[in-house]
């Protein structure tokens, strides 16, 4: 007989998501088992642009500076620049701040990013190491690398899952309170489920659509095949090639992705080849690893769970890298779901607080699935002559043309403050609403509100200490200018009532007072405003909302 196992959270997948799940639960004390079939972390860079809102996240996770120290060197510029080839013409250049320069911005507010954590260039080859290593010291988190889950079922009050080491063939039976589906597009959690998903796959474009190639290689960066100024992406637009090259490591790692003709196979790919084509000169590599993939996708699943099984991440919903949404929106999603699950297990969720988390995820899966399918059609259907590489008047022309249509582009691309700070939970039903209207949901433009349901305003209260720094770990009530003592407590004592884990904190000037436009502020453990007024009419009517019941 199976060794059995009994724990609070079941989570497979031990991707980003995955790892941030557990963390999430592990801060909180909540039991939880993860199970990634690999044996170790990614090594293949795949996402390669964290989030603004996503560092927010791992700031509060107490991750935010190994992530920061990973990646590119601290003076490294992250341009998004296009040419008809490296070693030919540019076309055109978003210039990008590097580390240093970035979060010298946030300190002194000329970041079009309104928070204490600009967005990160890092792959995901480090950036896991660094949630590994950080969910590894969570006490109530039992992180299995090399197990994978195999078959699962729900039965009354309790979800159990069979788990197969992979190296071994030896099973478990692990019995848990809920199931978490952090296990890719092919997820079995969402198999299981019986849930498909929704959208637009199988787009062919000239780039960022249909069969797609990823090398990954060791090399020399050397002037004779990149003299051009520093960047992050070097993107190629020729009549023969698209491709693009990324810095993995400043000066000897490259990620080269390219398109891959139907019905081609990967393995007899010449990358020196391609990438001599697309450089214009050739390039020493070692390759490292390769990757086949697909684009094209923009998929949402039906729902994000049933019963005691949820999803999360590619288990949710299938993005093309357009935009860098992808692991973002799937980090979010596990921020979202894991305080409510904590709560859950806790016992002070309310009846209603599970069913919020499709309620919540699921539109803005939605909304950010669009985005990237947009970015997508912009980027890959991108016209190209032969004169584009010509010193005529026609090459001229069509490079101006071109050069302009990439600019706007890339500016709307990847300068993005609104889709990512900019999310609201809107018609949530534990969320209060105060009336006012809702603000524009727009790409690159982001004002910071207290509106219920988004997130909740970043200020500098000192050298580099944001406000967001003195929140609790779960609710937290401000008490701003003008709040009166006797209705801060009427909250506080709802909480409390209830078992609902809230810290009160006065946040004295009028700074704060005028960003939230409250007196009082209620935020949720995922930072976005739950309540905000001058009072509750009904405290504990309040609380019971926000912790759905």
């Amino acid at each position: 007989m199976a060794e059995q196992i009994r724990t609070s959270v079941l989570i497979a997948g031990g991707g980003p998501v995955g790892l941030v799940t557990a963390i999430e639960l592990g801060r909180r004390g909540v039991a939880c088992v993860l199970l990634n079939d690999k044996p170790d972390t990614a090594f293949h860079p795949k996402a390669n642009a964290i989030g603004s809102r996503t560092m927010e996240h791992f700031r509060r996770l107490g991750v935010a500076k190994a992530v920061r120290a990973s990646g590119l060197d601290d003076d490294h510029p992250t341009d998004v620049a296009y040419f008809t080839r490296l070693t030919g013409r540019e076309i055109a250049r978003l210039h990008m701040p590097s580390r240093t320069d970035a979060l010298r911005q946030a300190r002194d507010g000329t970041s079009p990013w309104p928070s204490a954590e600009p967005p990160h260039r890092c792959s995901q080859i480090f950036l896991e190491r660094c949630l590994k290593s950080r969910a590894d010291e969570m006490r109530s988190a039992d992180i299995r690398f090399g197990w994978r889950l195999t078959a699962w079922r729900e039965e009354k009050d309790r979800v159990v899952g069979t788990a197969e080491e992979v190296a071994t063939g030896r099973t478990v039976e692990i019995a848990a309170d809920y199931l978490v589906g952090a296990d890719a597009g092919s997820s079995i959690v969402r198999k299981g489920l019986g849930i498909e998903y929704e959208g637009e796959s199988g787009v062919v474009r000239p780039f960022m659509g249909g069969s797609m190639l990823a090398c990954y290689y060791r090399t020399r960066i050397d002037p004779a095949w990149l003299s051009v100024a520093r960047s992050w992406q070097y993107w190629i637009v020729a009549p023969d090639i698209r491709a693009v090259f990324i810095h993995v490591k400043s000066h000897d790692h490259m990620l080269f992705i390219t398109n891959l003709p139907n019905g081609t196979d990967p393995r007899s790919i010449d990358f020196a080849k391609l990438n001599r084509i697309a450089a214009g000169a050739p390039v020493p590599m070692e390759i490292i690893s390769t990757l086949p993939w697909t684009a094209g996708y923009a998929l949402v699943a039906q729902s994000f769970g049933r019963g005691r099984a949820f999803l999360a991440g590619d288990s949710a919903h299938l993005f093309t890298p357009t935009g860098g949404l992808g692991m973002n929106t799937g980090i979010d999603d596990a921020v979202n779901l894991a305080w409510k699950l904590a709560a859950l297990v806790q016992g002070w969720g309310g009846a209603k607080l599970a069913a919020t988390y499709e309620t919540e995820r699921r539109p803005i899966g939605i909304r950010n699935v669009g985005y990237a399918r947009t970015f997508a059609m912009s980027v890959g259907t991108v016209p190209v002559t032969a004169a584009i590489e010509q010193d005529t008047a026609d090459g001229r022309a069509e490079r101006a043309a071109l050069g302009a249509r990439l600019n706007d582009h890339a500016f709307r691309e990847f300068i993005i403050p609104g889709i990512q700070l900019g999310l609201r939970y809107d018609g949530s039903p534990i969320v209060a609403p105060d009336g006012t209207p809702a603000p524009p949901d727009e790409t690159t433009r982001y004002v910071q509100t207290a509106f219920p349901g988004g997130r909740a305003p970043h200020q500098w209260l000192g050298p580099d200490v944001s406000l967001h720094d003195r929140f609790g770990r779960d609710f937290t009530l401000l008490k701003l200018r003008g709040a009166s003592e006797r209705d801060a407590a009427d909250i506080a004592d709802a909480a409390r009532d209830r078992g609902v884990p809230l810290a009160v904190l006065e946040v004295p000037g009028d700074a704060a007072r005028e960003l939230y436009a409250a007196e009082l502020a209620l935020v949720r453990p995922d930072h976005h405003v739950a309540w905000r007024g001058s009072r509750a009419a009904d405290p504990a009517a309040l609380i019971d909302r926000v912790r759905g019941a």
